[in-house]
C-alpha cells in the first residue's frame, strides 16, 4: 500500500516536471547552446517611418513598452557584416510557413522554415545525410535547394538513402533537397518540429504573400517591392548569435545597439517620435525562442504545485502507515533500546526502510510517469497547432525523481521513527500490561494524536484540490455554452492557399468563386462562404480605421479607431448563420469593379456611431484621407471574433473579392445537412480536380475548432478534477488506515464498554464522532485556504467568482460524505466486537 501510494505521488510530480524539463528547461539540441543569445527590441509606441509592419511575434512588457525578436533583413546584414562579438549570427523568418510540398506528384503540406545561409554552422548542427545549408545557397542566382528533418525524410521519402538530390516542389517551386537534419534536431522553437529548411533568399518564390507586408494592428499597409530583403520598413526576421570567447552579454549589448542606432538612422523622419525609436536587447537562447515557454509557463506552475500536494497527501499516509506499524513494533524496539541499542541508530534503521519504500514508489512511479507525459502532451496538442515534445526521461528528470524519493521517504519517515524510539521501557516490556496503557493512552490522545494530525491535513489539502478543480470545471462549462452569435454546427472549415502554386489578382478570384459554386453542387450542401479568418479560433486581423464624421475620445481625427476586419465573400452570413438586422449582406455583386461596402456589427454600430441608423456612413482603413473609401450597406449580429473568452468586439466585414490585388489564402465554410466531416473526401476531390498541386489544410468542424480553443481550460479541467479525485482517495485510505487502526488497538477498550452495557449503535456513534472530529476540522482549515488560494487562479476562470458557492459546497460535501464513507466500515467493524473475546484478548 506504501508503495502505490507513493508510485502515485511521485508519477505524477515526474510527469509533470517531464513537461516542465521539455518546455521550459531544455537546452536546445545544438553544439554549446549556452553561447547563443536572441536579439530583440522595445519601444514607446510605434515607430513612424523606421517600420512599416512586424511579422512575428509582438508583445508588451510589464512597463507598457512594445518588444518583439523580429528585425529588418538589412539590419541583420549590418550586424552579420559589423560585429565583432559573435562568432556567427544567423537569422530566420519570423513567421513559419505551411508549405505546400509535392513529390512525384503528390502534394502534402509541410512545416517549413526559411532560414540564412549560416543557420546550421551557427547552430553547430552537422547533417546526417548529405549537407547543410551554406552562404552560397542564400543569395540572388543561387540553385534552389532544402535541408529536410529526419522526421520528415521517414514519413514522407521512407528513409531513401538516395534522397539527397531529388527535386520536391515547394509551392510552385522546384527544390533540390541537399541534406537531412540529426533526428534530435527539430529547429529553435520547442514544441514546434521543423520538417523543410530553405535559404531566406527563395522568399519572393516560396511566400509572395509576404511581400505586401503584414501590418501591425492599426498601421496602414503599403505596397512592398517582390522581395523583403531589401526592405527596411518591413521588421520580419529574427536574429541569433553566437557569442565569442571572452565576450560578455553586456559587451555585446553595447556594440549591437551601437549598429543597430546607426542603421535605422536614415530612417528616423521629424515626426518620429524620440519614444517610439527601437532600441536593442539581448536574451539567452540556450533554450530556443520562448512561444511556448510563455504559453505554458503558468498552467504547468499550477499543476506542479497540484501534484506537489497530491504528494504531501502520499506522504501523510504513508506516515500514518508507519506509524502504525511501529506502534506494533513498540516491544521490539524497547527490547532493543534494552539491550544498548542507541536511539539514533534506530532512527537510522526506520529511516532506511522508509527510504527503501520510497526508492519503490519512485521506481514505480517513474513507469507510471513515462506513460502520463504521453497523455499529458496528448492533452497539450488538443491546442490550435500540433506542439512536438521529446518527453523522454532525460538525466534531469531521473534526478528530479531520485531526489523526489529521497526527500520524501525522510519526510514521511522521520516523525514515525522519532515517535516510536520514543517509548517507556518498563510498562512496553511488560506485554499485558503496556497494551491496556497503551490502549488508554490512546483514547485520551485519540483526538490530537499525530495520526489525527495527518489526517486533518489531508482533509484540507484534498478539499483545496476539490474546490479548485470545481471552479475549473465549471469555467469549461461555462464556456462551452457561451453562446457565440452564430450557428456552429454542421459546418466544415478548410483552408486552401493558391498563390503558392501562383494564382494572384482576378485569376485568384475567380478560382475560389469556382471551387464555392462546385461545393454547392455537392449533395449534403445547403450553403459556402470563404473568409480571411475563421470565427473562433482562426486567428485576428485588426485595422486602423477612420470613420467618417466621427472624432476619436483624444480629440485627434488622425488617430482612428480600431476595429476588427474581416474579408468575407457572399453568402457569409447565411452560412455562419449570423442575422442580418439592417441593411443587406455582402453579395457577389460586390466585386472589384462595384463601389466599396462594407458590413458592420451592432457592437461596432453601438461604439462608434452612437446606436443611429448606420446604413450611408462611410469609412475607410489607413490615414483621415480613406474615410470616406467605404460606405455601410448593412448591420449584422453580434459574433465572437477570436476567443470565446472575449466580449463581441466591435467589427467590420468587408467583401474580399473587392480587393483583388491583396487576395492571399482563403478559409471556406460549408454549411452541411449532416455531419460535416462525412464531407472531407468529397471536398478535398473537387479541389484536387481544380489543382492538383493544391492541398487543403486545418479541415476540420467548427466545432472541433471552438473545442481546440479550449483545450488550456479543457487541460486545467480534466487534470485538477483528476489529481483532486486521487487526492481525495488517498485521504479516505489515510483516514480508514488510521480509523481501522484506532478501533485495533481499543479492541478491549470496546469489549469493556459493551460489557458495561454500551449498544452496538452507541459504540459505531463513537468512532463516527471522532472519525469526524479531525475531518471537520480539516474541512474548515481546507475552506479558509481554498478561499484565500483559489484568488490566484481567478485569472483563469470565467463566469464565476473563486469563492463561486456552488464549486465550494460541492466539494465540501463530497469531502465529507467520502470521509464519513471511509469512517463507517471501521465503525461498523467496532459494533460487532464480541465483548467475551475482547475481554480474553492479551
Amino acid at each position: 500500500m506504501a508503495v502505490l501510494t507513493l508510485a502515485l505521488g511521485i508519477g505524477a510530480n515526474t510527469a509533470i516536471f517531464s513537461l516542465i524539463d521539455a518546455v521550459l528547461l531544455r537546452m536546445l539540441p545544438v553544439r554549446d547552446p549556452q553561447q547563443l543569445l536572441l536579439l530583440n527590441w522595445a519601444s514607446h509606441g510605434w515607430a513612424e517611418g523606421i517600420m512599416e509592419g512586424i511579422a512575428g511575434n509582438m508583445d508588451h512588457d510589464k512597463s507598457g513598452r512594445w518588444t518583439s525578436t523580429s528585425f529588418s533583413y538589412p539590419i541583420y546584414e549590418q550586424i552579420r557584416t559589423r560585429n565583432r562579438v559573435f562568432s556567427r549570427v544567423t537569422a530566420l523568418a519570423g513567421n513559419g510557413s505551411e508549405l505546400n510540398v509535392s513529390y512525384n506528384g503528390q502534394p502534402a503540406r509541410a512545416d517549413g522554415e526559411l532560414v540564412s545561409g549560416t543557420f546550421f554552422s551557427a547552430m553547430g548542427v552537422q547533417p546526417v545525410l548529405g549537407r547543410a545549408l551554406n552562404p552560397d545557397d542564400d543569395r540572388i542566382g543561387a540553385n534552389p535547394v532544402a535541408v529536410i528533418s529526419y522526421g520528415y525524410w521517414g514519413r514522407r521519402f521512407g528513409r531513401d538513402p538516395g534522397i539527397v538530390g531529388r527535386t520536391i516542389t515547394v509551392n510552385s517551386a522546384p527544390f533540390a533537397i541537399v541534406g537531412v537534419s540529426p533526428p534530435e534536431f527539430y529547429g529553435v522553437q520547442p514544441g514546434r518540429a521543423v520538417e523543410v529548411w530553405l535559404p531566406l533568399h527563395a522568399q519572393p518564390q516560396v511566400e509572395p504573400r509576404w511581400s505586401p507586408g503584414m501590418p501591425e494592428p492599426g498601421r496602414q499597409t503599403r505596397p512592398h517591392p517582390a522581395s523583403l530583403l531589401a526592405t527596411r520598413d518591413m521588421w520580419w526576421v529574427v536574429i541569433i548569435g553566437r557569442l565569442k570567447s571572452g565576450v560578455s552579454e553586456q559587451e555585446a549589448h553595447a556594440e549591437l545597439e551601437s549598429i543597430l542606432q546607426q542603421t535605422i538612422a536614415a530612417d528616423v523622419k521629424p515626426s518620429t517620435k524620440p519614444e517610439t525609436i527601437p532600441h536593442l536587447g539581448v536574451d539567452a537562447a540556450s533554450k530556443g525562442l520562448s512561444y511556448l515557454r510563455l504559453e505554458f509557463s503558468k498552467p504547468l506552475s499550477i499543476l506542479m504545485v497540484v501534484v506537489g500536494l497530491v504528494l504531501l497527501i502520499a506522504c501523510a499516509n504513508v506516515a500514518n502507515l508507519l506509524l502504525a506499524r511501529a506502534t506494533s513494533r513498540q516491544k521490539e524496539i524497547a527490547v532493543r533500546l534494552a539491550v544498548g541499542a542507541g536511539r539514533s541508530r534506530l532512527v537510522r534503521q526506520l529511516l532506511t526502510e522508509s527510504v527503501m519504500l520510497a526508492g519503490l514508489g519512485g521506481a514505480v512511479g517513474l513507469v507510471l510517469a513515462f506513460w502520463g507525459t504521453d497523455l499529458l502532451v496528448a492533452f497539450m496538442t488538443s491546442g490550435r497547432e500540433p506542439i512536438s515534445l521529446n518527453v523522454t526521461p532525460d538525466p534531469l528528470v531521473l534526478g528530479f525523481t531520485a531526489a523526489v524519493s529521497m526527500y520524501t521517504g525522510i519526510l514521511f519517515g522521520l516523525s514515525p521513527a522519532l515517535r516510536s524510539t520514543r517509548v517507556d521501557l518498563t510498562p512496553t516490556l511488560k506485554e499485558s500490561a503496556g497494551e491496556l496503557w497503551t490502549a488508554m493512552r490512546g483514547k485520551r490522545g485519540l483526538r490530537w494524536g499525530l495520526g489525527r494530525g495527518l489526517v486533518t491535513t489531508q482533509v484540507a489539502l484534498s478539499l483545496l484540490l476539490l474546490v479548485g478543480a470545481g471552479l475549473f470545471v465549471r469555467t469549461l462549462t461555462n464556456l462551452e455554452h457561451v453562446n457565440a452569435g452564430f450557428n456552429e454546427r454542421n459546418l466544415l472549415l478548410f483552408g486552401i492557399d493558391p498563390t503558392q502554386d501562383g494564382y494572384k489578382g482576378q485569376r485568384l478570384a475567380d478560382f475560389y468563386q469556382e471551387l464555392a459554386r462546385r461545393l454547392q453542387a455537392l449533395p449534403g450542401v445547403q450553403s459556402v462562404s470563404f473568409s480571411g479568418v475563421t470565427l473562433v479560433g482562426g486567428g485576428v486581423n485588426i485595422r486602423k480605421t477612420q470613420i467618417q464624421g466621427y472624432v476619436p475620445k483624444s480629440g485627434d481625427e488622425t488617430d482612428g479607431v480600431t476595429a476588427h476586419s474581416n474579408g468575407v465573400g457572399p453568402k457569409f452570413f447565411e452560412t455562419l448563420g449570423i442575422p442580418l438586422v439592417l441593411g443587406r449582406a455582402v453579395s457577389e455583386g460586390d466585386t472589384a469593379r462595384a463601389p466599396k461596402v462594407g458590413v458592420i456589427n451592432e457592437q461596432f454600430a453601438r461604439q462608434f456611431l452612437g446606436g443611429g441608423n448606420p446604413i450611408g456612413r462611410r469609412f475607410g482603413f489607413g490615414d483621415r484621407s480613406t474615410s470616406g473609401d467605404i460606405e455601410i450597406v448593412g448591420v449584422v449580429g453580434d459574433a465572437k471574433y477570436e476567443r470565446l473568452r472575449d466580449e463581441v468586439p466591435a467589427t467590420i466585414y468587408t467583401p474580399c473579392l473587392q480587393e483583388v490585388e491583396s487576395l492571399g489564402p482563403m478559409h471556406f465554410e460549408v454549411r452541411t445537412a449532416g455531419n460535416p466531416m462525412e464531407l472531407g473526401s468529397a471536398v478535398r476531390r473537387v479541389a484536387q480536380d481544380m489543382d492538383h498541386n493544391l492541398a487543403l489544410y486545418q479541415v476540420r468542424s467548427q466545432v472541433e475548432q471552438i473545442n481546440q480553443t479550449l483545450f488550456q481550460e479543457r487541460l486545467f479541467s480534466r487534470l485538477s478534477s483528476l489529481f483532486a479525485v486521487l487526492a481525495a482517495l488517498l485521504a479516505c485510505v489515510g483516514i480508514y488506515g488510521t480509523m481501522a487502526f484506532a478501533v485495533t488497538r481499543r479492541t478491549r477498550e470496546i469489549g469493556v464498554r459493551m460489557a458495561l452495557g454500551a449498544s452496538s449503535g452507541e459504540i459505531a456513534e463513537m468512532i463516527l464522532r471522532e472519525t469526524l472530529v479531525p475531518v471537520s476540522v480539516g474541512i474548515a482549515i481546507g475552506l479558509v485556504v481554498a478561499l484565500a488560494g483559489t484568488r490566484l487562479i481567478s485569472g483563469l476562470l470565467y463566469g464565476l467568482k473563486p469563492t463561486d458557492p456552488l464549486s465550494v459546497a460541492v466539494a465540501v460535501l463530497f469531502m465529507g460524505a467520502a470521509a464519513a464513507l471511509a469512517g463507517y466500515t471501521p465503525a461498523r467493524r467496532a459494533a460487532q466486537v464480541d465483548p467475551m473475546v475482547a475481554l480474553r484478548c492479551e
